[in-house]
């Protein structure tokens, strides 16, 4: 009886330790999830854009979509054909402030360390502007050429969104 409660108090706390230390432990032993990549349908791409933008999902066309998940949050990409008017709207929807599109800001904001797909090509629009803002949480970039009414839109999310 002498040594009874030294060993439960022994027990209680190394069960209190194991509880404390197993998520530690649990992200050592299993692997964070990975990066990963999801093409978007193109009907999808089109309804996304539409939404945004307030126009019918048939005003675009040449759509292409892109998303890459992580743990740190998710990045979608879109290339697309629409005429001006539902870009100026999504432009003034979503409070887009235009910026100077130097290459290095190209590069950084549009671009990272490797584009996503073979037709994310910001670049060959050659503009020299683009329209940077944040809504709902999401930070949207926009380059858009108004003569060959081509546009490419990055959206960023801190976290994981299911759907684009």
């Amino acid at each position: 009886m002498k040594y009874f409660f030294p060993v439960l108090m022994s027990a209680i706390l190394l069960s209190v330790a194991a509880v404390v230390a197993t998520p530690y432990i649990a992200e050592m032993l299993l692997p964070l999830p990975e990066t990963r990549y999801q093409t978007a349908n193109p009907v999808d791409v089109k309804q996304a854009l539409a939404d945004w933008s307030g126009a019918t999902s048939d005003a675009f066309s040449e759509v292409n979509g892109i998303k890459r998940l992580s743990p740190q949050g998710s990045t979608s990409w879109f290339a697309f054909t629409v005429a001006r008017q539902p870009i100026e709207n999504f432009i003034r929807k979503h409070h887009l402030q235009q910026h100077a599109l130097t290459p290095e800001y190209l590069q950084t904001a549009f671009n990272g360390k490797n584009p996503p797909a073979s037709w994310w090509q910001p670049a060959s629009l050659e503009r020299q502007t683009c329209f940077i803002g944040t809504q709902d949480g999401n930070e949207l970039g926009l380059i858009y050429d108004a003569e060959r009414q081509r546009g490419f839109l990055i959206v960023r999310t801190s976290q994981q969104a299911n759907k684009f």
